[in-house]
């Protein structure tokens, strides 16, 4: 027997078990209700192979190797910003879109959250818009200066 996750998130809902995450990501919470749905409304005349729920089991430790080794990379990359030039779009509440520019100061680790502080902003890696070397966009303004300068 089969599945889907609106099937289980039904069923889970009727049987009075919510599950709250992050849209992106699976928790072994909802790995469990999603089992329990399945569990609770299976055929008692047809019941699910228990070699399924063995491959279930396998393939959702897969996913979750494979979400943490997004997120250790993602974390890897963002050390890798410090000393860069970064430039950023934030967008607040009200909808207004500020570009956030400079040299990437430090990264914090903050509830499973990567921010990256650039000249004292706090930024996510999904709004970061372009990576430059520090030395390359000194270099050129330095040399727009120099030809200002000499007309």
């Amino acid at each position: 027997m089969s599945i889907t996750v609106n099937s289980a998130t039904t069923a889970s809902a009727a049987n009075g078990i919510s599950t709250k995450s992050n849209k992106n990501e699976l928790s072994i919470n909802d790995f469990f209700t999603l089992l329990a749905a399945q569990l609770s409304n299976q055929n008692m005349m047809n019941p699910v192979d228990n070699n399924e729920f063995m491959a279930q089991m396998a393939q959702f430790s897969a996913l979750s190797a494979t979400q943490e080794l997004g997120k250790t990379f993602t974390n890897f990359m963002a050390v890798s910003y410090i000393g860069k030039n970064v430039t950023a779009s934030q967008t607040d509440t009200s909808g207004k879109t500020t570009i956030i520019e400079g040299i990437a100061e430090k990264v914090e680790f903050i509830n499973n959250n990567t921010y990256i502080t650039v000249n004292g902003t706090k930024i996510t890696p999904d709004q970061i818009t372009q990576i430059t070397n520090a030395e390359a966009a000194d270099a050129k303004t330095s040399e727009t200066s120099e030809t200002a300068s000499s007309i």
